[in-house]
């Protein structure tokens, strides 16, 4: 009897083992040698940025599709298929920042000066060169942070589910900064302090732990019995919303879908913001998609409330026409981009005003309309034929259409052999556990977010708080999380309402991390590259 009860725990030892966080350890001993071989052999050994971008993009797809199979038919095989794609994902991800680090710092031949006058130099030279200078430099710690926490709870054989869940999302954030481009951005003397990986570094990890935390809220309430139906409610409304907020471009009123053209260059490219142009055969696709998601989310909402069937299969009828459009207008906006040249000539004479202003530059408040009219007709004359649609014209705007068309096949996934699912995921209690861990990791992380911010504030503004927009929504999403601690330590909440908690928190995280940056203009918008 002894001896088969020490047979049962030594499998249980086991799991407590380093050999269950190889996963983890692996891809951070392989990025340490590749950082090594990269600085040893240089640049053209190996691939840059960019394409190790590209590769763990695909790990990330791949292992997301075995977890979420894994999902309706559980099997070992696919469990670990999915973990160890995502830790090749992750070793791809996190390799691709360090070059980007090397990079950064062969640049500039590993010399910044802090004063361009006396010659003075950083003392922490190499440290200067840590890559957190845009919203691309976030986007891929953002992803390498979410998928580090993803591999830390799934190394248990009954927390893979997870991957399916947070894998889709973190593809989706480097999807957004594969839109943004990998060019290098000249960081303002006033932000180049050593305070600045320090905070944004922190703010990286935070927000792929609340990522984490979010995933593992909608698994739960999946496991709690909530209809998929009220998800895609939920969904429906947001990604609506999203559409019409986010995604700029889009006008309901005329059903057009207008991008700023960009003119390409040898050392990177120049988005002229002021010009936008319509995209030709987008925008009808673009305004049907989202009829469409409004019936479903109307539909949705009826049965959900009232139990109608034919509520809910309509709701579902919508939802998959929806899918197919969207799918459609994403294909038509990538054809397009891909095929029209000299996208100047769709220009009016309605927007030289704006093309001059731009022009003209903080001269251009002394200069009369009329000249600034002239100067923006005859910019678009001599560089018409230059300017193309591209990904990085309006980047949030495409990874926008993208997470709705993947936000909808979640639900249209989701809601196929729903109790299969639920099935296959842990007890409900060790869910409500894990949302508690990671919310309170997401919280300290927070925390110390705010306090290297305002440290980092007070040296290069020389205040610590002023309530500019990216202050505000990193306090309240801060805020939030403290209200979940709160209820649940102090009032006992758990459950369906602490998870609903969960998910406003990490809504108002991807808030401050994208919708402040590019919606909300302050001293933080330069972390968009967007300004």
């Amino acid at each position: 009897m002894a001896m088969s009860q020490t047979a049962a725990v030594q499998p249980e030892l086991r799991r407590l083992g380093v050999p269950t966080y190889l996963p983890v350890v692996l891809p951070i001993i392989g990025t340490a040698i590749m950082v090594a071989m990269r600085r040893k052999l240089g640049p053209g050994a190996f691939p840059d940025d960019g394409a190790l971008i590209a590769i763990g993009l695909f790990c990330y797809i791949t292992a997301a599709a075995a977890l979420l199979t894994n999902l309706w038919a559980p099997n070992q095989f696919l469990q670990r298929v999915g973990l160890w794609v995502c830790s090749l994902g992750f070793f791809f991800n996190l390799s691709s920042w360090f070059f980007r680090w090397i990079g950064a710092g062969e640049r500039e031949n590993w010399i910044r000066m802090t004063n361009q006058i006396t010659g003075e130099y950083h003392q922490w030279w190499f440290f200067s060169y840590v890559p957190f200078a845009n919203l691309y430099d976030l986007s891929l710690a953002f992803a390498f942070g979410a998928t580090f926490a993803t591999l830390l709870i799934a190394h248990r054989p009954n927390a893979r589910f997870l991957g399916a869940m947070t894998l889709p999302l973190v593809a989706l954030v480097l999807i957004l900064a594969i839109f943004i481009g990998n060019e290098f951005v000249n960081l303002p003397p006033v932000l180049d302090s050593y305070w600045r990986p320090i905070h944004v570094g922190v703010a990286s990890m935070s927000y792929g732990i609340a990522l984490v935390s979010f995933a593992i809220s909608v698994m739960y309430l999946i496991k709690d019995g909530v209809k998929i139906e009220a998800m895609g409610a939920a969904v429906g409304i947001f990604m609506v919303a999203g559409l019409l907020i986010f995604s700029n471009a889009f006008n309901p009123f005329t059903m057009s879908y207008k991008l700023n053209p960009i003119i390409p260059g040898q050392g990177g490219f120049i988005p002229v913001r002021p010009l936008t142009l319509t995209v030709p055969g987008v925008g009808p696709l673009v305004a049907l998609s989202i009829l469409l998601l409004i019936v479903m989310t109307v539909s949705f909402f009826l049965y959900a409330y009232r139990d109608s069937a034919q509520a809910r299969r309509i709701g579902h009828l919508a939802l998959r026409a929806s899918l197919v459009t969207q799918a459609a207008g994403i294909g038509m906006l990538f054809y397009r981009m891909k095929t029209m040249t000299g996208v100047g000539s769709l220009a009016d004479s309605t927007q030289h005003y704006a093309i001059g202003k731009w022009i003209a530059g903080t001269s251009a408040s002394q200069m009369q309309p009329a000249q600034l009219i002239q100067g923006g007709q005859n910019w678009l004359s001599q560089n018409a034929g230059l300017l193309v649609f591209d990904s990085r014209s309006n980047p949030v705007e495409l990874a926008t259409l993208i997470a709705a068309l993947v936000a909808c096949s979640m639900i249209a996934v989701f809601s196929y052999r729903t109790e299969r699912i639920r099935e296959s995921l842990p007890a409900i209690e060790k869910m409500d556990s894990l949302i508690y861990k990671t919310v309170g990791a997401a919280f300290a992380g927070l925390a110390i977010l705010l306090v290297t911010g305002a440290v980092w504030a007070n040296e290069s503004w020389g205040r610590y708080w002023g309530w500019d927009a990216k202050e505000t929504g990193a306090l309240v999403a801060w805020l939030a999380y403290a209200g979940y601690l709160h209820t649940r330590i102090a009032h006992g909440w758990s459950g369906r309402r602490s998870a609903y908690f969960a998910l406003v928190g990490f809504l108002l995280v991807i808030f401050t991390y994208l919708g402040v940056s590019y919606l909300l203009p302050g001293l933080h918008s330069y972390a968009g590259n967007l300004e």
